[in-house]
Formats: C-alpha cells, sequence, structure tokens
C-alpha cells in the first residue's frame, strides 16, 4: 500500500485535504528555520537559515542575522535559547534586505521546516504582507513536526526527531544549522514512510491544534493555565471555560481528578496531560520557566 499525504492548496497556500503517494513529497525543497526575539504575535525575526536541496542533495547554505528595528529587544527567553546578542546584530541586514534575499533564495521551491506551519511560517506571511510581496510559503510547506507526530508519534521536538533518527544538530537552536538538521530530518522521514510495508496515511493541514476548542483543567506551577492558553491560542485553539459536546481537546494540567475530566470521558473527547499538550507545539515544562517562551493572551 502506497504512502500517502494531503497536498492541495488554495489560493491562499494553505493545505486542504487530497490524498496522495508519498513519491509526491517534494525531494528538492529549501529547509529553513527562524530565531526571533520571542514568540509573541509582536516578536521579530533576528536570523534566517536554509538549506536549499536538489533531488534529495545539499547544494547551498542560506544564513543571515536580520537588524532589529529601533527599541526592539531580544527577549530573556530567546536568549536562553538561540544566545543571540544585540551586538551580533550590528550592522546586519535589514529585514526587508533579509526578506528578499531569502525570497531569491527559494525561488518557486517548497519549503520544508519544523513547525513552520504553527509558527515560522507566519512571521514570513506577516513580512511579505507588509513589504507587499509574495510569500515564499505560497510554494506550500511541509512540517517535520506533523509528519513525525503522525508517522511515529511524540515527543516530536526536533531534538528528538534527531536523535530518533540519528541525525547531528551541529549548532541547535542556531537557524542555519536547525535548518540542516531538519532537512535531514526530513530525508528520513521520507525513507521511514517509503520503507514500511503497510503505512498509515500523513495529513499535513495546519497544526493539530488549529481551529481546536480546548478546555483546560488545574493549574500548577509545572503548568500553569494561564501560559498554556496563551500558547494553545497563538497555535489556533480556542480555550473555553466549559466541557461541552463541541470541545475537542481536554488538558489536564493538575493529574487530579475532576468533574471536567470525567465529563470528558463520557463525551469521549481526548484528553491529554500538561506534558502531553506541550509536547504538540515542542516544548517542555521547562521552556515555561523561561521569561519571554510564553507568549501573552
Amino acid at each position: 500500500m502506497p504512502q500517502t499525504i494531503n497536498e492541495e492548496f488554495t489560493d491562499e497556500g494553505d493545505m486542504t485535504a487530497r490524498q496522495n503517494d508519498v513519491g509526491d513529497l517534494p525531494t528538492s525543497y529549501v529547509s529553513y528555520d527562524l530565531e526571533t526575539t520571542g514568540l509573541g504575535a509582536n516578536a521579530h525575526i533576528i536570523e534566517v537559515g536554509a538549506i536549499r536541496v536538489f533531488d534529495g542533495y545539499e547544494d547551498e547554505r542560506f544564513s543571515t542575522f536580520v537588524s532589529l528595528p529601533t527599541g526592539a529587544r531580544i527577549g530573556a527567553g530567546a536568549f536562553a535559547v538561540n544566545h543571540i546578542t544585540p551586538a551580533m546584530l550590528e550592522g546586519a541586514p535589514s529585514m526587508d534586505e533579509a526578506f528578499r534575499a531569502f525570497s531569491a533564495f527559494v525561488g518557486e521551491l517548497p519549503l520544508v521546516g519544523q513547525n513552520v506551519i504553527a509558527f515560522d511560517n507566519r512571521f514570513i506571511d506577516r513580512e511579505a504582507a507588509r513589504m507587499g510581496l509574495r510569500s515564499p510559503t505560497e510554494n506550500g510547506s511541509f512540517d517535520t513536526m506533523i509528519l513525525y507526530g503522525e508517522l511515529v508519534g511524540r515527543p516530536r521536538s526536533l531534538a528528538a526527531i534527531c536523535e530518533h533518527y540519528g541525525v547531528d544538530n551541529e549548532e541547535a537552536h542556531r537557524a542555519w544549522s536547525d535548518a540542516r538538521a531538519t532537512s535531514d530530518c526530513y530525508l528520513a522521514l521520507l525513507r521511514d514512510a517509503r520503507s514500511r510495508p503497510v503505512a498509515p496515511a500523513l495529513g499535513i493541514e495546519g497544526h493539530e491544534l488549529d481551529g481546536r476548542l480546548v478546555c483546560f483543567c488545574g493549574n500548577t506551577y509545572d503548568f500553569p493555565r494561564r501560559a498554556c492558553a496563551a500558547i494553545a491560542v497563538c497555535h489556533g485553539a480556542t480555550p473555553c471555560e466549559r466541557v461541552t459536546r463541541k470541545v475537542g481537546l481536554v488538558i489536564d494540567l493538575s493529574g487530579r481528578e475532576t468533574s471536567r475530566l470525567r465529563l470528558a470521558r463520557r463525551y469521549e473527547i481526548e484528553v491529554v496531560d500538561g506534558e502531553g499538550f506541550l509536547a504538540m507545539v515542542g516544548l517542555t515544562a521547562e521552556d515555561l520557566r523561561r521569561p519571554s517562551v510564553t507568549p501573552r493572551p
């Protein structure tokens, strides 16, 4: 049975359901990654890294810092992850210059990335709209986090995928290194999918939280409800206070039995714990304790 994947695009560049053989997945693409000043909607891109691949072979690397707009600052949480300082950005190209160079590098090739549908693509689309230019995301996007989650399971962070497939990431959380590691993981995913005698269908329609009604139960130090709700919103979900049949996911943050959890089970609603929820978006409880990791709701 051939591997299948959803890969039809609307006029807006979103993916909609249509079954295709795994052979339709591109082996020529641009794998990319962004580093930003934070996770919030108002964060700024400070590094772009990309690897161009033709027929499964690396062709060329793209890497640039991006200068900070006046008054912008790198969040403490972002610095703790990528270790990029304002001094490193001095003299770097402006966002407009970096965007045009990245777009030229991508050309007509589709994009590959880790959590790009929920995160990186939104930054690229925002800058394209601001400049009145076509976004490279219109070429199509293939998200290793979604692919891996549906083919293998969780956790689905880039570190977990690299470990599973034996991929080295020379300088994790730097854009060019993450882009190269993501490319290697993507090719490993293709080999994995094609090697399975009976392979499940893979669907790439956006982040799995996008458009879902979610309900949080409990509030703890490790999994603060406010922070988790903000993350859910950033990934397209809508938090609600009551468990109804319309709720698509219940997140148990405390591990204690509650009436909401009992009701969720009665309605056969999917229930995950705090760690499971964060794994959906490639985070851990430790990430929540970094000052700028969680966006404000």
